[in-house]
């Protein structure tokens, strides 16, 4: 008796109370004061999903997976394009063995800082990177390796790179196959107040 009776109240009381609502005269704008007072109520967002089907479930994750890659990433990117702009404007003004004493005492500083964190990303956000460094830089990483440490070792990172599955010398596709990064990318930079 106790289950019938329940949501009976509780229907009577709420159409009761959508009854009162109805009753309700709000004077018009001009006929308020200063001190009228509107309640006002601000309800967080909520955004329901209903049960995805299987393709639409694997999209789903694969863009939250893309996501999470993309955020690991994207700072590496951003202090690879830094520091290579300081090492470009350090360099600009000397040659030869200064500009190589340059080169290695940064890049030995950069092996410091980033080998152990850079060895913990996936492979997935290893590709990332790689196309987040030609979106930052305008150069290839197989270019920048070629430029500061020379032929061979650009070489010899792309032969490593290709065992895993990578290419040094991807470039970055905004309207292409890194469109869904660059929304990603643009999103990030919206947060964190960044302008490109």
């Amino acid at each position: 008796m106790t289950r019938i009776f329940l949501p009976s109240i509780i229907i009577y009381m709420l159409s009761m109370s959508f009854a009162d609502a109805q009753k309700i005269e709000v004077p018009p704008p001009d006929d308020f004061d200063d001190k009228a007072i509107i309640a006002h109520i601000v309800l967080p967002e909520y955004v329901f999903v209903g049960k995805l089907g299987r393709k639409a479930r694997k999209a789903f994750e694969r863009q939250q997976k893309l996501e999470r890659d993309v955020r690991k990433a994207y700072p590496y990117a951003r202090i690879a394009a830094l520091k290579i702009n300081d090492i470009e404007r350090k360099i600009a003004s000397v040659s030869g063995k200064e500009r190589d004493k340059i080169v290695k005492t940064e890049y030995n500083n950069l092996m410091k800082t980033f080998k152990e964190p850079l060895m913990k990303l996936k492979v997935s956000q290893g590709k990332i990177l790689v196309r987040l460094v030609h979106r930052e830089t305008r150069k290839t990483s197989f270019g920048n390796i070629k430029n500061y440490k020379g032929t061979v070792n650009a070489y010899f990172w792309q032969s490593l790179a290709l065992l895993f599955g990578n290419n040094l010398k991807a470039e970055y596709d905004v309207e292409g196959s890194d469109a869904e990064i660059e929304m990603i990318v643009r999103k990030i930079e919206a947060e964190n107040g960044l302008q490109q």
